[in-house]
């Protein structure tokens, strides 16, 4: 049964071993490389994908400037994506597309004042889009990344218990 869960230090030696295929290397980090480099930082939480017991993948929860870097100006109801890598193993068995499904109820528990996620996906990363896609997030503005241009997606959070729900008008 796929789960996220925040990363725990008993994850580390599985997600050791897992590398990204060459044609992802581009897009996106493996997990020793996200996890090397946000040591100590608040406002990025690892999040690790288990099947099981057994950790798969794993991706980041931004806020902050690391969240704001991707918009056109600062947000803080809004949790970014990013860094997300699936053992190349179990790519294309809806793993992606269940933490999807998961996130929503996820960035609700541990960001209780969110109300959309964002993510920047590069646009020659057909893959990743067609997940995102099929999983709620819609294109909101591009942008210029490291390895050429971007779509910035977004998908709004449903309203969390005690959390006010839109009034619709008509």
């Amino acid at each position: 049964m796929i789960e996220l869960r925040a990363y725990q230090p008993a994850h580390l030696p599985t997600l050791l071993t897992l590398t990204l295929p060459e044609d992802q290397q581009v897009f996106t980090s493996t997990p020793v490389q996200v996890l090397a480099r946000i040591t100590g930082d608040p406002n990025r939480k690892p999040v690790t994908i288990l099947d099981g017991e057994t950790p798969i993948g794993l991706f980041l929860l931004c806020v902050g400037e690391h969240r704001d870097k991707y918009l056109p100006e600062p947000d803080p109801a809004a949790v970014a994506l990013t860094a997300l890598s699936i053992d190349p193993a179990r790519q294309g068995q809806g793993v992606g597309f269940t933490a999807m499904g998961l996130l929503p109820g996820f960035v609700r528990e541990n960001y209780p004042a969110a109300q959309r996620l964002i993510l920047a996906v590069n646009q020659r990363n057909h893959t990743a889009l067609r997940l995102y896609a099929r999983a709620g997030f819609v294109i909101s503005h591009t942008r210029d990344g490291p390895a050429g241009p971007q779509w910035v997606m977004e998908c709004a959070l449903p309203p969390g218990e005690g959390m006010e729900r839109p009034v619709s008008s008509g």
